[in-house]
């Protein structure tokens, strides 16, 4: 029988197929999508709903495909191109997410889910502004969209305007009050002076509801243990804290043996037999500055101080240098990073370091700009940044260990950082962090400048000083006012850097030494 073309199954199929949808029985439902489209090839909504399936299940890039093929067939293209905006984002192709996003918008502009989407797709660009004029668009056709208030309040707080901030973030919990994320969106911007400050009183409500949902419950034990932390109630800024680290960490997957295994593989191929060899290196990375290390160890501080100098750009948190290393070296899903680095010869890395400089080459803005590219765990890719950019410098960011690890577990991160959720968990983390800088010391001798949070706390301008020298610049006095500059700021710790030093993050962990002994076990163990 002869495909029909530009037809959709019968309505009891497709209530069927989005039934299916629904329940998230996905394997099912890909199966039946596949079946169906062997008679229905051209239909959009088979192909949109197999895009979607396909995304639930990870397999962005398969998504892809089936996306653009609803599109090419549908009258209406609007949703669908949300759709494959969403998937082009995941992919981190965010220039192509707006375009997406825009046409969607250009053809249906009264799609506010297309506008807020568009908002974080800009914000992932780091373009905060338009990100802001996305998000009041998206308000304006649904008032009471709190996510994207939060967008807006966020992008303010990226841009250094707290009061607005806070505003738009108390209109989203006028919205929602037992919204977790912009209760704890506001303790981030406050500094809290008494224990019966109404607004804590209210979360600690809104946190003993049975019917809280799980995310929201995370998010104000967080927040919580912030404010308690402020009013120095340690006692209870622990529990709130080890309630919110124990009730995400049951949503994820992390095993510690995975990245003993990473770390394992590092070492054992990047030797100093690797870099000893005869291939002359290129002279690329002379613009570029990387500030790395653990999570909060002070690298968004040492970024917002370089930032400030008049010849230096800071772009943020990338991720551009990995983005490109696996493209380049590690195409293959099946061969882990750096498995197969016996492959590649010097031509490889120069390559890869020239389709960096692409990409990060614009962001400098005026021409002889230093770049700087913050990123924390680029301390995985100290090799592949000395083979393929040598000219590049490299600030090592350091800290306390207890307070280092202890400052991760007060953090909430985003998707990433699996292993920030257990004291003990971070603690072999930590060590495994110290094993891999220990093997780049020894195999790349002289490679790192190391910056001690707390040294640049107690000694501002001289460790500041050093830090521009080694970056081949002239010294600028308004390195010395860097929470004055200027400029977005997208990382957790935005508040903080817009503020002048401060020494009261150091030794904190001291206040916590009964509640952090198994992680002072672990980090002794091997220390």
């Amino acid at each position: 029988m002869k495909a029909k073309q530009n037809f959709n199954p019968d309505q009891k199929v497709i209530n069927h197929l989005l039934d299916l949808n629904k329940k998230r029985e996905l394997l099912v439902l890909e199966k039946e999508l596949i079946f169906h489209l062997k008679e229905f090839q051209d239909s959009p909504f088979l192909h949109n709903l197999l895009g979607v399936t396909l995304s639930k299940q990870g397999r962005i890039e398969e998504s892809l495909g089936h996306f653009n093929q609803a599109i090419k067939g549908a009258k209406k293209k609007s949703v669908y191109l949300i759709n494959l905006a969403i998937s082009l984002s995941k992919m981190d192709r965010v220039d192509e997410a707006i375009n997406a996003f825009t046409r969607s918008i250009d053809l249906d502009g009264s799609n506010f889910k297309a506008h807020f989407l568009l908002g974080n797709a800009f914000r992932k660009a780091h373009r905060i502004d338009e990100a802001v004029i996305s998000y009041d668009n998206a308000v304006k056709i649904n008032p009471s969209h709190a996510d994207a208030l939060i967008g807006k309040s966020l992008s303010l707080k990226n841009l250094g305007k707290f009061e607005q901030s806070l505003e738009i973030c108390k209109k989203a919990i006028d919205i929602r009050p037992d919204f977790g994320f912009a209760h704890r969106h506001i303790t981030a911007m406050l500094t809290y002076e008494d224990a019966k400050d109404p607004h804590i009183a209210e979360m600690e409500s809104i946190y003993n509801h049975n019917s809280l949902q799980l995310e929201d419950r995370i998010q104000l034990a967080f927040g919580l243990g912030k404010c308690f932390e402020d009013v120095k109630n340690y006692k209870k800024a622990f529990f709130y804290l080890n309630e919110g680290n124990k009730l995400h960490r049951k949503t994820i997957e992390y095993t510690t043996e995975g990245r003993k295994e990473r770390v394992s593989d590092i070492k054992v191929n990047f030797t100093k037999d690797f870099f000893n060899s005869s291939q002359e290196l290129s002279k690329q990375g002379k613009k570029i500055i990387f500030v790395l290390g653990m999570p909060r160890s002070g690298t968004s501080l040492v970024e917002q101080i370089l930032a400030s100098h008049s010849r230096v750009y800071g772009a943020g948190e990338k991720g551009f240098l990995a983005k490109t290393t696996f493209k380049a070296l590690f195409p293959i899903e099946e061969v882990s990073f750096p498995r197969n680095l016996s492959l590649h010869d010097q031509k490889s890395f120069d390559n890869l370091g020239r389709d960096y400089v692409r990409m990060i080459e614009n962001l400098g803005k005026d021409e002889g700009r230093l770049v700087v590219d913050k990123m924390p765990y680029n301390f995985e890719h100290i090799g592949v940044i000395h083979k393929a950019l040598p000219e590049a410098k490299i600030i090592l960011c350091e800290r306390d260990p207890l307070d280092n690890c202890f400052s991760i577990f007060k953090a909430k991160f985003g998707a990433k950082n699996e292993y920030a959720y257990n004291l003990e968990e971070i603690g072999e983390y930590y060590n495994l962090y110290l094993d891999l800088i220990a093997h780049w010391e020894s195999v790349l001798p002289n490679k790192l400048h190391r910056v001690k949070y707390e040294e640049l706390i107690s000694n501002q301008e001289i460790i500041s000083r050093e830090m521009i020298n080694v970056c081949d610049l002239d010294w600028e006095e308004d390195c010395m006012s860097f929470h004055s500059t200027k400029r977005t700021v997208i990382t957790a710790s935005a508040a903080q850097v817009r503020q002048p030093l401060y020494a009261s993050s150091v030794g904190l962990w001291k206040k916590y030494e009964t509640e952090l002994e198994p992680l002072i076990k672990i980090l002794k163990k091997e220390n």
